[in-house]
C-alpha cells in the first residue's frame, strides 16, 4: 500500500468536513493511487490508467474553480451525523472486506474481476461510502457536490483496480458526465448565489 492510498480515506473524511476546499487534495491522492495501484510504482503507464488519473484531477479542480465565485446560503449543517455515519461505513467496509479474506479469495476469482491491488478494494469502498455520507447528510449544494465528487473518486479507483482496461474508459467517462452535471446544477440552483462584491469605500476629494 502506498502512502497516497493510505491517506485517501482520511482525505475523504476531510472533504466531509471542509467541503469543496478539500476536494483537490482528494483528487490528487486518487490520481496518485490510480497510477501506483495499477502499475506498482513503475512509470510505464497504460493509456486507460493515464485517462483515469487525468479524470480524477479534472473533477477535483474544474468544479472547484467554477464554483469559486459562489457562496452557500446559510443552512443548518449535519456535520456530526455525517462524520459518524462515514466512520461507521469505513469500519464496516474494513470488517466486511478484510484484506486477508480478499487475498484468499482473489486467487479463485475469474481473471476479469480479480483485483489488481487487494488493499485498494477497502480503500475505494471507504472513499465511496464517505462521499455518499457527505452527499446524504451534509446540507448545502457545495457540500453535497463535494460528496458526489468524493464518491466518484472511489468509484474511479475501483474501476482501475480491475484487469479490464475498458472499465477505466467507461467509468471515467461516466464520472466526467456526473461531475459536469453536478457542477452545472449547483450553479443553476437558487440555493447558490454569487458572492457580493464589496464596494470600495473612499472619500471624494
Amino acid at each position: 500500500m502506498t502512502l497516497a492510498l493510505a491517506l485517501l480515506p482520511f482525505a475523504a473524511l476531510l472533504a466531509l468536513i471542509a467541503g469543496l476546499s478539500a476536494v483537490p487534495f482528494v483528487g490528487l491522492l486518487t490520481a496518485l493511487s490510480i497510477v501506483f495501484v495499477r502499475q506498482g510504482g513503475l512509470f510505464s503507464l497504460a493509456w486507460p490508467v493515464v485517462f483515469a488519473a487525468v479524470v480524477a484531477l479534472i473533477i477535483a479542480t474544474v468544479p472547484v474553480g467554477l464554483l469559486a465565485g459562489y457562496e452557500e446560503d446559510a443552512t443548518p449543517s449535519r456535520k456530526a451525523g455525517a462524520l459518524i455515519l462515514a466512520l461507521l461505513l469505513l469500519v464496516a467496509a474494513n470488517l466486511t472486506v478484510p484484506v486477508g479474506d480478499v487475498s484468499f479469495f482473489a486467487g479463485s476469482l475469474p481473471e476479469f474481476v480479480r483485483p489488481v491491488s487487494v488493499p485498494a478494494v477497502t480503500v475505494a469502498l471507504g472513499v465511496t461510502f464517505a462521499g455518499l455520507a457527505t452527499m446524504a447528510l451534509r446540507s448545502g449544494i457545495r457540500r453535497q457536490l463535494a460528496g458526489v465528487l468524493t464518491a466518484c473518486d472511489g468509484v474511479l479507483l475501483s474501476a482501475v483496480n480491475t484487469p479490464d482496461p475498458s472499465m477505466a474508459w467507461l467509468v471515467g467517462a461516466c464520472v466526467l458526465l456526473v461531475a459536469g452535471a453536478g457542477t452545472w446544477l449547483a450553479r443553476r440552483l437558487s440555493l447558490l448565489r454569487e458572492r457580493q462584491q464589496v464596494p470600495h469605500s473612499g472619500k471624494m476629494t
